[in-house]
């Protein structure tokens, strides 16, 4: 009998016959892990056993490469907490879907998840208050996110010329430059809002909007288009709920 358990946080659940489901997870220390979960829809179940949950979660199987079972018992309860305010739920939904579409399963990655159990956790405590200051550093997850699958952005020049520059990203290699660096070529690259050199930047609902275009791009060219996947829907929500936020839009 294989078996583990870990905190885990759901990232989503379906329905399986009548009352069991699939849910993946991702924990702590064992990475995304999908398994069967015996009456999910029942009852007693149904509130542990949502997306964005916190759980203690327990993985069981006879063989490696079965899909095993899973038990859990609700750490926090995250999806209620963040069900009646839209825009915060509406992250809670985009990170969820990314990390499920794009994690490779059962490849334990302790800091990715680390950071989403910290960006959660900070926006279940105040919605109303934290959504701004999460956004910043559900960006940056993503940034290392990519870093984590191979595709890491080259913040190298940011070192030499330091925060107060204005920099940009070339969409073929990765690299940032500085803007007298990007020349003619600028109105070919993204801009990099400097929340990605300054973690005390929380950055406007400008820097938002462009810092999503920017890690989109990447995870739609290099994780999710070679998963033969779109970029998950929640993901393309988020984008079009931060352009509202723009003046003339």
């Amino acid at each position: 009998m294989l078996e583990w358990a870990s905190p885990s946080i759901i990232l989503s659940t379906r329905h399986y016959g009548e009352v069991d489901g699939i849910v993946s997870v991702l924990s702590i220390d064992q990475g995304l892990y999908r398994g069967l979960v015996r009456a999910m829809g029942a009852r007693k179940q149904s509130s542990t056993w949502q997306m964005g949950n916190f759980i203690a979660a327990e993985w069981s199987a006879k063989l490696q490469d079965q899909l095993g079972h899973f038990k859990g018992e609700l750490v926090r309860a995250n999806f209620a907490s963040l069900a009646s305010f839209p825009f915060a739920f509406t992250i809670l939904s985009s990170i969820c879907a990314v990390a499920e579409g794009s994690l490779i399963e059962r490849q334990p990655v302790p800091e990715i998840a680390r950071l989403l159990f910290k960006i959660l956790t900070y926006l279940s405590l105040d919605p109303q208050e934290a959504e701004e200051k999460a956004f910043s550093q559900l960006l940056r997850w993503e940034v290392l996110l990519l870093a984590e699958l191979g595709y890491g952005l080259d913040f190298s020049v940011c070192q030499e010329y330091g925060a107060q520059e204005t920099y940009w990203v070339s969409p073929k290699t990765g690299k940032v430059v500085t803007e007298a660096m990007a020349g003619e070529w600028k109105p070919r690259l993204f801009r990099l809002p400097a929340l990605f050199i300054d973690d005390t930047d929380q950055g406007t609902h400008q820097d938002w909007y462009d810092g999503l275009l920017l890690t989109g791009y990447f995870l739609e060219k290099h994780v999710f288009f070679l998963k033969n996947r779109p970029i998950p829907n929640a993901r393309i929500s988020l984008l079009e709920r931060v352009k509202k936020l723009l003046p003339n839009v």
